[in-house]
């Protein structure tokens, strides 16, 4: 792998100053772990997938032990609910006042069962359209740091809450659970929404979700995938190695729910759908003491995506990532579009008009 590292300097436009160091590499072959990509941990408030997973008590493995012997059909549904259920997180004072600045409407997800509304936020009054997508458990007021300095930068910023999060409808299985493919729906309905759409950034399963959008024919310019996992597969075989259960009911539970997804579980491969299928420029931005979603994860993408670059943070882990300095001036300038792209976004856009 060839590798380029620099140092970042600050954007003052910013909202935080940062001494963290920013790698800035150019991966030209796929990076692969030795280790399994890892995912959440039985904890009650199931976290992302993708993510690392923490210290489980010993009466919590057995108890899955136990039920994978015998109950293995009930340990299989407990485990269903366990991946599909994000957790809920109350939106901070700082995001609150964001979004009361923000345009709002609503985008329609259909095509599966009833219509949804998908709650649609909008900054800027010309520029490009850059749309935001939030991870796991997330919302658009998640993006606060960062919207700011795209409008700054002379861009259109569009966030939205993803089906089952935020001021959104609840999902096809309810408010309480929902999918990776279920948030890119939501991502392509607010981007035909809001469109056309310039660049898509994205914040961890925003990533899949994002990867996913582009697979179905996205018609991006460029990528930011920000702590993103790689592979959903890898991920959830992790969670059940971690709770104990047996590979047969890790089995099941994937033939369970691929019946409603409607799509297998290796769809669900970030860096297979770069070798596979057409991706814009992307920026991948991982921290390397990322402590929900691997590095690796993100090195693979990078690696699988061709021409993808990797900037490697140290220090801002999964979430401050988000609100540092460099980190969003990084960001700003590689959706800036080019002399060229310009023109053709404004044709596009007169067009559409």
């Amino acid at each position: 792998m060839r590798a380029e590292s620099r140092r970042l300097a600050p954007v003052p436009m910013m909202p935080r100053q940062s001494n963290n160091r920013l790698e800035v590499q150019v991966v030209t072959q796929a990076v692969s772990s030795t280790s399994p990509a890892t995912s959440a941990g039985p904890a009650p408030v199931a976290k992302a997938p993708g993510n690392r997973p923490a210290a489980l008590p010993s009466w919590q493995r057995l108890r899955w032990q136990a039920g994978s012997l015998v109950s293995p059909s009930a340990t299989a549904r407990a485990l269903e609910r366990l991946w599909f259920t994000p957790p809920r997180a109350a939106p901070t004072s700082a995001a609150r006042r964001f979004l009361d600045t923000a345009r709002s409407d609503w985008a329609l997800v259909t095509g599966h069962g009833p219509s949804r509304r998908v709650r649609v936020y909008r900054w800027g009054d010309s520029g490009p359209v850059v749309l935001l997508a939030h991870g796991w458990g997330g919302h658009a007021g998640q993006w606060h740091a960062v919207a700011g300095s795209l409008v700054a930068a002379g861009m259109r910023v569009v966030a939205f809450d993803a089906l089952s999060h935020g001021a959104s409808d609840a999902g096809t299985r309810g408010a309480a659970q929902t999918s990776v493919l279920e948030m890119s729906r939501s991502l392509l309905a607010a981007a035909w929404h809001a469109g056309p759409v310039h660049a898509v950034v994205a914040h961890s399963l925003g990533g899949a979700a994002t990867a996913l959008a582009l697979r179905e024919g996205l018609p991006a310019r460029a990528a930011v995938l920000v702590g993103s996992p790689a592979d959903m597969h890898a991920a959830c075989a992790a969670l059940a190695w971690q709770l104990g259960i047996a590979p047969a009911v890790l089995a099941r539970m994937q033939r369970q729910s691929e019946r409603w997804l409607g799509m297998p579980w290796s769809a669900f491969n970030v860096p297979e759908i770069g070798r596979t299928r057409p991706v814009p420029p992307t920026l991948v931005i991982h921290d390397r003491g990322d402590k929900e979603v691997r590095w690796e994860d993100g090195a693979a993408i990078a690696g699988a995506w061709p021409g993808a670059e990797l900037v490697t943070t140290d220090g801002l882990g999964h979430r401050r990532i988000l609100q540092d300095s460099a980190v969003i001036g990084r960001i700003a300038d590689f959706v800036r579009p080019k002399a060229a792209d310009t023109v053709t976004a404004t044709a596009a856009t007169l067009a559409v008009n």
